[in-house]
C-alpha cells in the first residue's frame, strides 16, 4: 500500500489510520444505544461508526435508536440476511482503513482503539508491513445486566502472546480451532484481508466468524494480540446462536474440522505436533472421526506411537465423556 495514502498524526510520524466500527443490528433496541456509546467514547479520534440493520422486525425500535445519534454514526438498512451479509454491507461501505466489529450487544472499553493502533505503531518497526497483521485482545464476559460474569486473567492473556509469536506459521491456530477462541468484537482487520480473501460468508449461521479467521490463517496473516482487556463480551438469553442451538455435529462443523484437517495434510502433512494438537481437540468435543483421522496420520507417521496414540485417545474421549455428563447435570439443575 502506497505510503501517501495512510494517515499520521500532525507533526508526528505516528500512524494515526481512519477506522471504522461496524455494528450490525437485527431487533437490537433493548443494547444498541450502549454499543453506540461505547464506540462514540472511543479516545482515540479517527473513527467512524457504521451500523447497519439487518432487517429488524421490531416496529422501527432499532432505527429509532439509530436515528436518534443523527449525524455521529452512518446508518444503512437493508432486507434481513443474518450477520455475516450486515457485517459486509458496512464493510463495503466503510470508508475507513482497518474494521473494527462491535456487536449490537458487546462493549468497547475507551481505550480499545488508541491501545489497537498504539500495538500497530510498535509493528511500523518490523520488515512486515503493517496491514499484513491482524490483531486481536482480551475480552470480559458480562451478563444482559451488565454484571461481570468472568474476568480476563491476565497471565493466561501474556502467555497467549507470547505463544502466537513462538510459531513460525499459524498452523497451530488452525489445528487448535477451539483453544485459540478469540473473541470477534476483540479484531482490528485493515481493509485489503478482506480484497485479498473475501468478507464474512452469509450462508453461515454459526461458524461465520470461525470462517473468516480460518481465512485468514490460513493465506498467512500474522496473528497478534494485545494481552489487555478491551472488550466486554455479553451472554444473554436472546442472542441469535442461543436460539439457533449450538452443537459441534451439524453441517457448519462438519465443513469447518474437515476443511482445517484438509488444509493441515496439505501444507505440513511431516508436523506430528499439529496433528497431535487437532486429534486432542477434535476429541474433546466429541468430533472423534476427525480425531481418528488426524491420529491415524500420526500413526502413519511415526509407526511407533501406535500404542501412545489409543492411550490417548481413550483418555480424551472419557474426559470428554465426563465433560458431557457434567454439562447435562448443570443444565438440568439450572432449568
Amino acid at each position: 500500500m502506497p505510503r501517501e495514502n495512510r494517515c499520521f498524526s500532525e507533526g508526528t510520524s505516528m500512524y494515526q489510520p481512519k477506522i471504522s466500527i461496524v455494528i450490525p443490528a437485527y431487533n437490537a433496541s433493548n443494547y444498541l444505544a450502549e454499543a453506540i456509546d461505547s464506540a462514540l467514547a472511543q479516545t482515540y479520534p479517527h473513527v467512524e461508526i457504521v451500523v447497519v440493520n439487518d432487517g429488524s422486525r421490531d416496529d422501527g425500535a432499532t432505527r429509532a435508536v439509530a436515528l436518534s445519534y443523527g449525524d455521529q454514526i452512518r446508518y444503512f438498512e437493508k432486507p434481513n440476511g443474518g450477520s455475516s451479509s450486515a457485517l459486509n454491507m458496512g464493510i463495503a461501505n466503510m470508508t475507513g482503513e482497518w474494521f473494527s466489529w462491535l456487536s449490537h450487544d458487546d462493549l468497547y472499553e475507551p481505550d480499545k482503539l488508541e491501545k489497537q493502533v498504539r500495538y500497530l505503531n510498535e509493528l511500523e518497526k518490523e520488515a512486515r508491513p503493517v496491514w499484513e497483521n491482524v490483531l486481536f485482545s482480551g475480552s470480559r464476559l458480562i451478563d444482559g445486566e451488565g454484571k461481570l460474569i468472568r474476568d480476563y486473567d491476565p497471565r493466561k492473556g501474556e502467555e497467549l502472546r507470547r505463544t502466537l509469536t513462538a510459531f513460525p506459521h499459524n498452523g497451530h491456530l488452525i489445528a487448535e480451532p477451539t483453544v485459540y477462541l478469540f473473541h470477534g468484537c476483540s479484531c482490528l482487520v485493515h481493509r485489503s484481508v478482506f480484497e485479498a480473501i473475501g468478507a464474512f460468508d452469509e450462508k453461515l449461521r454459526l461458524l461465520n466468524d470461525l470462517d473468516l479467521w480460518f481465512r485468514v490463517y490460513a493465506a498467512g496473516y500474522a496473528i497478534q494480540y494485545v494481552p489487555e482487556a478491551l472488550v466486554k463480551g455479553r451472554v444473554h438469553g436472546a442472542q441469535v446462536s442461543k436460539s439457533i442451538g449450538y452443537s459441534y455435529h451439524n453441517p457448519e462443523q462438519d465443513m469447518f474440522w474437515g476443511r482445517s484437517l484438509d488444509w493441515l495434510l496439505e501444507h505440513h502433512p511431516q508436523e506430528k505436533e499439529l496433528f497431535l494438537r487437532f486429534g486432542r481437540n477434535a476429541y474433546l468435543k466429541t468430533r472423534n472421526a476427525d480425531g481418528d483421522r488426524a491420529f491415524a496420520h500420526v500413526a502413519d507417521i511415526s509407526p511407533r506411537d501406535r500404542a501412545r496414540l489409543r492411550l490417548l485417545k481413550l483418555t480424551y474421549k472419557g474426559r470428554a465423556a465426563v465433560w458431557s455428563f457434567a454439562k447435562k447435570v448443570y443444565l438440568k439443575i439450572k432449568t
